[in-house]
């Protein structure tokens, strides 16, 4: 430290406390957008609020030192490893992953896909009158004849005898049906996901991806179903379909994985939020 000519306000304290109300303004507008979901896994939302409010009350101690004499001199070089993030932040538009971010290698399609817990699943079949309008129903299904699972969060749906895979059941439907192949075998199945091919896969197959974040973005990881249909040449990468069709046990580097036996692809919209969760 050096000591320098009085100054009537301290510039090392009014970098920290712009950095500080950046870092809240930034973690704020994301919240309040919904974006932080492309960020981190929604448990960890509260964390991010409780950390809004802990840089505005820090800063709040540092706007006095503001306006108080710097008699000793103090490098600003160590803020900039903050300000050039909080910059890019503001300026870069978030963004979801998709194909571009996958190779073949990172693509799960194994049994115990990823480092996920598996939870017990309870599967317990009962009949239901009221409808559930959250679930795209069509000729694999007749409102007349509905076979449901009881939904909560240990538990699984079917609707005569049909899969129906949404984003909150999404993983632990991937983890019962890549563990019990035989016993979902034949069975009918709707899910939708993005296109990802590779030239490793034969023409007509495809796999329906989805992104599933763990914690947060850095341990995003693609898992699916691969997909045999006759018109996959026609689908382009990364196109959001929903695909109707039948599971059939069938073969991946060696592992016996469950296929997607598809009847029918046809385009949907991309959610609003892309990502799914495995608790």
């Amino acid at each position: 430290m050096k000591i320098m000519k009085t100054r009537n306000y301290n510039i090392d304290a009014a970098f920290k406390v712009a950095v500080l109300l950046g870092f809240a303004l930034f973690f704020f507008l994301i919240i309040q957008s919904g974006q932080v979901l492309k960020y981190v896994h929604p448990r960890n939302v509260p964390f991010i609020k409780f950390a809004v409010i802990a840089m505005v009350l820090i800063s709040l101690f540092f706007i006095p030192e503001v306006f108080k004499p710097q008699r000793v001199k103090v490098s600003s070089i160590p803020l900039l490893f903050f300000i050039l993030p909080l910059i890019m932040a503001f300026l870069l538009p978030t963004q979801s992953f998709n194909s571009d971010y996958i190779s073949y290698g990172d693509l799960k399609l194994q049994g115990n896909s990823g480092n996920v817990d598996n939870p017990e699943i309870k599967t317990e079949y009962s009949e239901e009158d009221e409808y559930n309008e959250d679930i795209y129903i069509d000729e694999y299904s007749a409102a007349e004849n509905k076979n449901i699972i009881e939904s909560n969060r240990n538990e699984l749906q079917l609707i005569d005898e049909t899969i129906i895979m949404d984003n909150d059941n999404y993983v632990r439907w991937i983890q019962e049906i890549y563990d019990n192949i035989e016993k979902y075998n034949g069975k009918k199945i709707q899910v939708s996901g993005f296109v990802f091919k590779d030239e490793q896969f034969e023409d007509n197959e495809f796999v329906s991806a989805r992104m599933m974040m763990v914690c947060c973005a850095a341990d995003m990881q693609p898992i699916g179903f691969l997909v045999r249909y006759d018109n996959a040449a026609e689908l382009n990468v990364d196109t959001w379909i929903r695909v109707y069709g039948t599971i059939a046990k069938g073969e991946f580097n060696g592992n016996a994985i469950p296929v997607i036996e598809a009847d029918k692809v046809e385009n949907t919209e991309k959610p609003e939020f892309d990502y799914v969760y495995p608790f």
